[in-house]
């Protein structure tokens, strides 16, 4: 058992932490000072948002950097993605059984009003998602295709490009839920043949929550859903139309976003050998649990790309039990139940109980990759 009271902070897929170097200090500084805005104040000083969406745009390999939506999370992202598109009249959308709940209550709020249509892709017998169903639902002419580029239940990696490109070819605009890759693994819309990519800060962007983005095509116009004060054009009835301001409203997470700011500059410059370790640590949490008998990891298949994390159960002790025990017993912090993802439940057998989650970084260390299999251990072991 954890002989100290030092918690071993496993939950990264909810949020990461530790945060990168200087994210404190930044959000703490920017608080200690006056508020500076680009587009409020007479400072030349180029702003914390103007930098964070050039910085943004680089990593995501986009030319403009107002393509970037500066939001409080993937779930704002993913609102003004999904209502932005049904006022402009779309009625019909693709999604899958690994979206998470950001992506499916927008949807069913919005049929719930009638004369909408949501179609789901269910998973192959690999575990995949089920190429031949995507193909026939493809047939209806959907307005929309919306797909996480990762699961944040199995943590498996999904090849997107082949769905999008299929999506776009029939007419339809494709969404890409990038919140458990960007940061992590190469996001690129234009390689993907993604139109909108929703991501957040506070997980593999190593920020702080209260940040996110969205990236919007320059093809693609989406209705504003937030109007309201924007510093700029303070005389005109209507919120302004260009982008990025367009999809903007209200005062923005200033604090937030220079925390968010620092660590995408740190992860510029030393972020190799970070992605390395969370690799190698992901890795043999992974092997070491998976072959605790007793114990079941879901998605068990050892070929596929995944994000660095492990879902499983243990036999005969509850998901929430077992959960309750790691954290009062061994002092790791962990996830347990559905994960904010319910379809997928039903698709992995996890239903209703669903999962106990474990995730690293790369600030993850060998000895608490070691200590966290051994707890699992024991607890399997009764």
């Amino acid at each position: 058992m954890n002989s100290n009271s030092k918690k071993i902070y496993m939950n990264n897929a909810a949020t990461s932490w530790p945060k990168a170097p200087g994210v404190a200090k930044a959000v703490f500084d920017e608080l200690e000072q006056p508020s500076v805005h680009s587009t409020r104040t007479t400072s030349k000083t180029k702003g914390i948002l103007d930098e964070c969406r050039e910085t943004l745009a680089g990593m995501l390999d986009v030319d403009d950097p107002n393509c970037i939506v500066l939001t409080a999370n993937a779930t704002q992202s993913l609102n003004i993605a999904i209502y932005g598109l049904c006022r402009n009249g779309m009625k019909r959308v693709i999604t899958t059984v690994m979206e998470h709940s950001s992506v499916i209550r927008p949807l069913y709020h919005r049929a719930e009003s009638g004369g909408f249509e949501i179609l789901i892709v269910g998973l192959d017998s690999g575990g995949a998602f089920d190429a031949s169903q995507f193909d026939k639902l493809l047939e209806s002419k959907p307005d929309l295709v919306a797909m996480c580029h990762a699961s944040n239940v199995t943590g498996r990696i999904n090849d997107i490009a082949p769905f999008f490109k299929k999506a776009k070819d029939a007419g339809a605009i494709t969404l890409l839920d990038a919140s458990q890759t960007l940061g992590h693994i190469p996001v690129h819309p234009k390689e993907m043949f993604a139109d909108v990519v929703a991501f957040t800060g506070h997980k593999g962007l190593l920020g702080p929550a209260g940040t996110g983005g969205l990236y919007v095509s320059p093809e693609i116009e989406l209705a504003r859903i937030f109007v309201g004060g924007t510093g700029t054009c303070t005389e005109d009835r209507f919120h302004p139309e260009e982008m990025p301001i367009r999809l903007e409203a209200g005062t923005p997470n200033l604090p937030g976003f220079a925390g968010l700011l620092t660590s995408l500059k740190w992860m510029e410059s030393d972020i190799e050998d970070f992605h390395e370790t969370e690799k190698q640590n992901a890795k043999r949490m992974w092997d070491g649990i998976a072959e605790i008998p007793g114990v079941h990891v879901f998605d068990n298949n050892k070929v596929i790309d995944r994000m660095p994390l492990v879902s499983f159960r243990i036999g005969g002790v509850t998901v929430e039990d077992a959960g309750h025990i790691l954290d009062s017993e061994y002092g790791i912090i962990c996830r347990t139940g559905m994960h904010c993802a319910p379809l997928i439940h039903k698709a992995i057998g996890s239903s209703p109980e669903g999962t106990l989650r474990l995730s690293v970084s790369g600030f993850t260390t060998a000895d608490e990759v070691e200590y966290v299999i051994d707890a699992v251990r024991r607890i399997a072991s009764g």
